[in-house]
């Protein structure tokens, strides 16, 4: 009965490896997800910049105060989301998740998580963050079986004690 229990709690703790294992692998296919949106909003908000500085949205707005602010804030939006874009793609490949992590619009950041696949990626970062997720997954289990683990060996301990 010990081996079948034994087999039981090793295939848990696979199942716990394998699973963040798979989740952190999925960091990377994620960067990638949020890189596409985030272009699709810098180009959306350099258009209306460029409708607002000589097209037809700038002629509709008279007050050219008005004009003018909105003309700034559509290019503060663009320097924002471009700086960030450019933080993401020039961190290390291992780092991108983190430069995200830094750098994310939230608005952009939800919507990607709400729309976002996971993939089978196999590049490398993403096959590192999988033996990452791997190893973790193990120490988590370990920590999480560590209480039980001891009550179990003070039993034994204690009935071997009382036999001598």
């Amino acid at each position: 009965m010990r081996w079948a229990w034994a087999k039981f709690v090793a295939l848990l703790g696979a199942g716990v490896a394998a699973v963040c294992a798979a989740g952190t692998a999925q960091g990377p296919a994620f960067v990638q997800a949020y890189l596409q949106r985030l272009g699709g909003h810098i180009d959306e908000a350099s258009r209306t910049l460029g409708e607002f500085t000589g097209g037809t949205a700038g002629r509709l707005v008279a007050d050219t105060a008005t004009r003018e602010r909105l003309i700034a804030e559509f290019a503060q939006r663009v320097d924002e989301l471009s700086l960030a874009r450019t933080e993401i793609t020039d961190a290390h490949p291992l780092m991108q998740p983190v430069a995200l992590a830094l750098h994310a619009d939230p608005e952009i950041l939800a919507a990607t998580w709400q729309a976002f696949t996971p993939a089978m990626p196999l590049d490398t970062p993403s096959l590192i963050y999988a033996g990452t997720g791997l190893a973790i997954g193990w120490m988590v289990w370990e920590l999480v079986q560590w209480p039980f683990r001891a009550r179990v060996r003070h039993r034994r301990d204690t009935r071997l004690m009382a036999g001598r």
